[in-house]
């Protein structure tokens, strides 16, 4: 006996790409829509993620659940093999041996290793740390468990989520900011990408709609610092304090970063992503603190 067949399900609901998928899907029908909450299946439980999915047997699954703290899963790898492998591996068996279609959400932290300033999706991933080891792993899983039925969409830096949630790079730069605080530093030698948390959303309800398969990176056009993030934002909001450039080195972290983690799509033509310069992806979203 099933529980809602037919359905579509979601892990992550509540995360920062989580509210912006579910503010999409908020016309759906009750029946329509299954969300599954960190109460009913802790996702370092994979059998019981497996057997949730399988009573649910729902036709479409979105899974944006993740353990995404970089420097907790190098203390703890066994917590991110767990959620973001093992877990990842347990929903897309259920998922194939129920017939649902199944989008899952990685990270440009896949590669970095080989050194190169921008990977492509032709590039082979070479993680640096046990986070992006630990998707990788999810991403094989789903190759193989459902080879013709499965998108990987690779995010990179992901901005998004208002004044009132944004408590990542551009949240903590703007909040200090706007409260006048005379200087402000940020390193220049570690690179990535921007994904815009709202844009992303919406290619997943267009993927989900036709159900396309592969593996593509979605994220804004340029390889960025966070100090050219800083600064942009700087300029933005006339910023008049003093902004300095300051090595990695004096922010120690636990999970080593590669110097440029920075992706970009070459699939457009099939895929419909058209990146846009990740200046005006900063400046739209920064457009929501005003």
């Amino acid at each position: 006996m099933t529980e809602d067949s037919g359905c579509i399900l979601i892990t992550g609901s509540t995360g920062m790409l989580g509210r912006y998928v579910m503010g999409l899907l908020a016309g759906k029908a009750p029946g329509e829509l299954r969300v599954i909450t960190r109460q009913e299946c802790d996702l370092v439980n994979p059998g019981a993620a497996y057997t949730l999915v399988k009573k649910i047997r729902p036709s479409a699954i979105l899974h944006l659940a993740a353990e995404t703290d970089v420097d907790l899963c190098e203390r703890d790898p066994g917590r991110a093999g767990l959620v973001n492998h093992l877990t990842t591996d347990a929903i897309a068996r259920a998922a194939s041996e129920s017939g649902a279609w199944m989008l899952y959400v990685s990270t440009s932290n896949v590669f970095g290793a080989e050194g190169k300033l921008v990977y492509n999706e032709l590039d082979m991933p070479c993680p640096t740390n046990y986070y992006g080891r630990s998707k990788l792993l999810g991403e094989s899983a789903i190759r193989q468990r459902l080879p013709d039925a499965h998108l990987i969409a690779r995010a990179g830096w992901m901005i998004g989520g208002g004044p009132d949630q944004d408590h990542k790079f551009v949240g903590k730069v703007v909040k200090q900011m706007r409260a006048g605080a005379p200087e402000l530093r940020a390193v220049p030698d570690k690179l990535g990408t921007l994904t815009a948390a709202s844009l992303l959303a919406q290619f997943i309800i267009s993927a989900l709609n036709i159900r396309l398969t592969g593996t593509y990176h979605f994220c804004s056009s340029g390889v960025v610092s966070r100090f050219d993030v800083a600064q942009a934002i700087a300029d933005i909001f006339s910023y008049q304090g003093k902004l300095t450039a300051v090595p990695s080195s004096l922010f120690p972290l636990s999970a080593p970063r590669p110097h440029s983690e920075g992706i970009e799509t070459i699939y457009s033509n099939v895929s419909g992503i058209v990146p846009r310069p990740w200046r005006a992806d900063l400046a739209a979203y920064l457009a929501e603190f005003e």
